[in-house]
């Protein structure tokens, strides 16, 4: 059972490490512009629906913020960048996640596939819903909270600051 423990710990450790001491986190965000791919990871439902979380809610959720904030939400082009947004839930536990992905050439690369994705911005937060699914919700609204704010701090002329939802 310690050993368990002690991996658990090693392994969220691992997880949730900050690789980014080399730069401030909002930097990346600068220039990135406003519109966005949004993508909704679907999660496993068996413990998400006992607390009536579904993808559905999270979209709305997501696509409300951006929307108020002025950002549009456009389909998939190598030139957009991608809002994903992750839930898991097992048990009373919860992780919910927000990365912003954009397209990358590796230019090491001689053959024609050169593109890839690659995480320019996350934050995510872990807790105890307590069997209720605003709880969830309220978490995403803090991450996006987060987000404009670093987006407003990289793009001053856009805005000062996001208002807060929770």
């Amino acid at each position: 059972m310690i050993l368990k423990r002690i991996l658990l710990f090693l392994v969220l450790s691992l997880l949730l490490c900050e690789t980014s001491f080399l730069y401030e986190k909002y930097e990346a965000l600068r220039n990135i512009g406003n519109k966005f791919e949004l993508l909704i990871e679907d999660f496993a439902r068996d413990d998400a629906e006992k607390i009536s979380l579904t993808k559905e809610r999270l979209r709305t959720v997501a696509e409300l913020r951006l929307r108020k904030e002025g950002m549009l939400i456009v389909k998939e082009g190598l030139e957009i960048p991608m809002i994903h947004v992750k839930a898991t839930v097992v048990g009373l536990a919860y992780e919910v996640s927000l990365t912003i992905y954009e397209w990358a050439v590796l230019t090491r690369f001689i053959t024609p596939f050169k593109w890839t994705i690659v995480a320019t911005w996350w934050g995510s937060i872990v807790g105890n819903h307590g069997g209720d699914s605003d709880e969830i919700i309220s978490r995403l609204n803090e991450l996006f909270d987060t987000f404009f704010n670093d987006y407003y701090k990289a793009n001053p002329k856009e805005k000062k600051e996001a208002r807060s939802w929770t």
